[in-house]
């Protein structure tokens, strides 16, 4: 008889420490999600600041902005959405269904911080570019003597 008490309560503690690490996950996926979101914030801000520094560079003549600092942008806006969706989902789904956002939480967290990495450009955000028939119509040999004159 003994056994079986000891059974049921070892049986009670194991559903009891289930359901714990149930709720510390839900507690933990909130804390991932606000960490998403601070991050987010971040990659945002760090567009709108690009946004104003391509502007100044493009006022400048025979500047022009480079095609992966386009698409970079673009790329923050699609996840800045799936960041809003996911948020909402996170909010409105019942407390089970929360368990299966963990993962896209920690996923969309990753591409954020590769977005934030990628946003340094480095190299500049524009490209220099000549005006239009300067060098087109020249041979290889009269570009290079022409290049040397300069």
């Amino acid at each position: 008889m003994d056994v079986i008490k000891l059974l049921d309560v070892i049986t009670i503690l194991s559903a009891t420490y289930g359901i714990l690490q149930t709720v510390g996950k839900v507690r933990g996926l909130r804390e991932k999600m606000d960490a998403l979101e601070l991050n987010m914030r971040m990659v945002s801000a760090q567009k709108a600041d690009i946004s104003d520094q391509l502007e100044q560079e493009e006022r400048r003549p025979l500047k022009k902005r480079k095609r992966e600092v386009d698409v970079w942008m673009r790329y923050v806006e699609s996840v800045q959405d799936q960041v809003r969706d996911l948020k909402r989902k996170v909010k409105e789904e019942p407390f089970m269904s929360r368990l299966n956002l963990e993962n896209q939480v920690c996923a969309l967290a990753t591409q954020v911080d590769k977005l934030h990495e990628r946003g340094r450009f480095d190299k500049g955000l524009t490209l220099d570019v000549q005006p239009a028939g300067v060098g087109h119509n020249l041979s290889r040999e009269e570009h290079g003597a022409r290049s040397q004159e300069i």
